[in-house]
């Protein structure tokens, strides 16, 4: 079977509209998602060069997921924002601390993820980073309980996370987190998140 062919033969399977439209949105196909990891693995070889020619690369992690990072104009640059970074910096954090995570389920909590911040960054670096200002700035704790909660949905649209209710207030972390891992020490730095986070958004989308 030619190269076409075997292309063409990958196109027409009934799973890869699925799997181009989450490929194509940022989200990343992890080994539990078995049916379309499972479809990513078996065609790696005319789907990695079928993406080239959009100027994509298809990468495969090491953990056991797929996700397609764009070197060019035609699929844009999608980033998480500094506060969603910073997030997923922590909750990668605890996910290596079996600690802070409920015996047994591997279940993890917003609570723990705002313990966790405000832990490694003073209330004053935290609000910065969430609000996406330089200046002095507050961030009242229900407020920040709020954009919390919703860079965790954030994630979980990427496929980084499984809510465990549809608030994001309770979650468990899949496979794609360990592309976080790398920049998981820098983000213990109280100084400044900016290095981790702008080095680290720049390699995850």
């Amino acid at each position: 079977m030619s190269d076409h062919e075997s292309l063409g033969k990958a196109i027409a399977n009934t799973l890869f509209p699925l799997a181009d439209h989450k490929l194509r949105r940022g989200v990343h196909l992890s080994i539990e998602d078995v049916e379309l990891f499972d479809f990513v693995k078996l065609n790696y070889s005319e789907l990695a060069p079928f993406y080239r020619r959009y100027e994509a690369e298809l990468l495969e992690g090491a953990e056991g997921y797929f996700y397609l990072v764009s070197q060019g104009a035609m699929f844009g640059q999608r980033q998480l924002s500094k506060g969603e970074m910073l997030v997923a910096l922590t909750i990668a954090h605890l996910y290596r601390d079996p600690e802070h995570r409920i015996r047994g389920t591997g279940e993890i909590s917003v609570d723990h993820v705002i313990a966790r911040l405000e832990a490694l960054k003073t209330m004053e670096d935290i609000a910065r980073v969430m609000t996406e200002t330089r200046v002095k700035t507050d961030l009242h704790p229900a407020k920040m309980r709020e954009t919390v909660l919703d860079a965790i949905k954030k994630l979980a649209a990427l496929n980084f996370l499984t809510l465990l209710d549809p608030s994001g207030a309770r979650f468990r972390c899949k496979r794609p987190i360990h592309r976080f891992d790398q920049f998981v020490t820098q983000v213990e730095s109280v100084a400044t998140p900016k290095d981790a986070e702008v080095k680290a958004n720049h390699e995850t989308e």
